[in-house]
């Protein structure tokens, strides 16, 4: 890998025209300059793709809805030998990239490096629990079930290893496809978790779905891939109800 590496930013986008303009021109402040930036629209019906393009190096548009099939499309897209996938909704550090970029030059044996997830409306002390209860529960996941508590707002790949591996399963319906292709990738050589790799991220569908009921939909999705049950689908997710709120339709 080369020390400057070219990376591809991956926002998939649907109906984010509230919190979108944060993001981008966030991302936009990265200190390190070799980058493009990849907005994908998901079937937007608001302000979105107006703002994408005060910001995007270029905008692509996928008509099946799911995040999953929104990254797919920009991913195959990226000319970058790493791909990092940002969220709509995250605020990144001006450091950010320039992180990434070290830790893969530390070793060719590193194929993704992710980190932790914080809350943007949280305070200092509150984000230091979730920090340690976020750094313990990666650690523990990987040694006793193998399974890397990856978030996608929070995960950079080597293009070359994403193909390699077929990179996500768009044609399986099953939920939580980050830890599965983490678990792919780790086939290949070794996925990193860098606790400094901040990212802070919006608590909203904790405060729509209650804290409680939040931890514990992420534990069973947790749970369903590190003992191999596969049973939640994204259908338990993306429901009718999910689109209605977000202003889209589910059908295309």
């Amino acid at each position: 890998m080369k020390n400057q590496p070219l990376i591809s930013i991956v926002v998939p986008v649907l109906n984010e025209e509230k919190i979108l303009e944060n993001t981008l021109k966030n991302i936009r402040q990265q200190s390190y300059k070799n980058y493009e930036l990849i907005v994908v629209d998901n079937g937007s019906t608001d302000n979105s793709v107006n703002i994408a393009k005060k910001f995007a190096d270029k905008i692509l548009f996928e008509e099946k809805k799911g995040s999953i099939n929104a990254m797919t499309t920009g991913f195959k897209n990226a000319k970058g030998e790493i791909i990092v996938n940002c969220d709509a909704d995250s605020l990144y550090p001006t450091n950010y990239l320039e992180k990434i970029v070290e830790a893969f030059n530390k070793s060719e044996k590193i194929v993704a490096v992710y980190g932790p997830l914080v809350f943007i409306e949280n305070g200092k002390i509150s984000n230091f629990f979730t920090l340690l209860g976020y750094t313990i529960a990666d650690f523990l996941s990987k040694v006793f079930t193998n399974t890397y508590i990856v978030g996608a707002a929070n995960f950079a790949i080597k293009k070359e290893i994403y193909d390699k591996v077929g990179g996500y399963n768009t044609n399986s319906n099953l939920a939580s496809q980050d830890f599965r292709l983490a678990k792919k990738l780790s086939k290949h050589g070794k996925v990193k978790f860098i606790p400094s790799l901040i990212v802070l991220t919006s608590n909203r569908r904790f405060k729509e779905n209650g804290t409680f009921r939040a931890l514990l939909h992420s534990f069973k999705l947790w749970f369903d891939v590190a003992f191999n049950i596969n049973k939640i689908t994204y259908d338990n997710y993306y429901t009718h109800s999910y689109y209605q709120k977000k202003g889209a339709n589910k059908e295309k």
